[in-house]
């Protein structure tokens, strides 16, 4: 498990660059006696004889570290999102004599979703979607939105503190007011030269969390009140998971999925879905990304018993 684990986290995968580890995944399948198909959107497919869909995303954010095992973890980019999953999938691959599970390995996940959205408008069904949930179901996904502010002052030479108006200082009174209400992380600040003046513009890029009683209306109220220039780069409402029996009988502890997923775009046209696979999301999209081997291994046995289970 581990050679496959390294193998596929090696491979840059970087979104709109997942020829190379999907061309892996397939020969895997094929290898072992099962057909695949590439969709027009490019998303690999494996069918089986039930409604019930394994699906993870092939592609990551652009490459921080490098892969290493230190310990009980695997570490590197993409190692926990999601490549322990594709990992757990190719595993319990081996050791399936007859497919009834399916199984999606999507495309663009980490930029516009498209993937999902040619896949969940072209087959139908229930979804377990892996990602980092710590191995524990997720009960819901939150919402989210991105936003930027354009925060403007009046410039005045450097020696003047107190001159002029300073751009920098009005986005910074302006999210420490929003973080009394709002949970939100600030994503990107940009502003000031080496001009040795003070700064009249300053550019920020807020990414927010809702959950369920917060919606699109008031959110923007909230942002047109702000004195500033503001840009909704995109909002999704909060959505809940649904039951699915058959992962149920071998998962009991739950949480609370707090980033977008693809399963959103499922649960938009019409699909059951849960969220669930090994990792922690919140070491996601550093250098610190890590996946407990164990739980790979753990994850690949319990996809082998649903798909003894799922015809039952």
């Amino acid at each position: 498990m581990l050679k496959i684990l390294e193998e596929i986290t090696r491979i840059d995968s970087t979104s709109g660059n997942e020829d190379e580890i999907k061309n892996y995944v397939s020969d895997w399948f094929e290898d072992l006696g099962f057909r695949t198909k590439t969709d027009s959107a490019g998303n690999l497919i494996v069918r089986g004889n039930s409604d019930l869909w394994f699906i993870t995303h092939l592609d990551t954010v652009p490459r921080i570290s490098e892969f290493r095992v230190e310990g009980e973890y695997a570490y590197g980019t993409g190692v926990a999102d999601a490549k322990g999953s594709i990992a757990a999938i190719l595993l319990a691959a081996e050791g399936i004599e007859e497919m009834n599970l399916n199984f999606a390995f999507l495309v663009d996940e980490e930029e516009g979703g498209t993937g999902s959205k040619h896949f969940a408008r072209n087959y139908s069904g229930r979804a377990v979607v892996m990602e980092p949930t710590e191995m524990k179901l997720a009960e819901k996904q939150l919402g989210s939105a991105e936003v930027v502010l354009e925060f403007r002052g009046v410039s005045a030479h450097g020696a003047y503190w107190n001159g002029g108006v300073n751009a920098i200082e009005l986005a910074m009174r302006e999210i420490l007011k929003l973080k009394e209400k709002y949970r939100f992380s600030v994503q990107e600040i940009s502003g000031g030269s080496d001009l040795y003046a003070i700064p009249d513009s300053c550019r920020v890029r807020l990414s927010f969390i809702f959950d369920f009683g917060d919606d699109y209306e008031t959110f923007r109220e909230m942002v047109e009140s702000l004195p500033v220039e503001f840009e909704v780069l995109e909002f999704y409402e909060p959505i809940e998971c649904d039951s699915i029996p058959e992962i149920e009988r071998h998962v009991r502890e739950r949480t609370v999925m707090l980033s977008w997923t693809d399963a959103y775009n499922l649960k938009k046209a019409g699909w059951k879905v849960t969220i669930w696979g090994p990792g922690n999301l919140e070491d996601c999209h550093t250098d610190r990304e890590r996946v407990r081997i164990a739980d790979v291994k753990r994850c690949a046995e319990i996809i082998r018993r649903v798909n003894e289970e799922v015809v039952e």
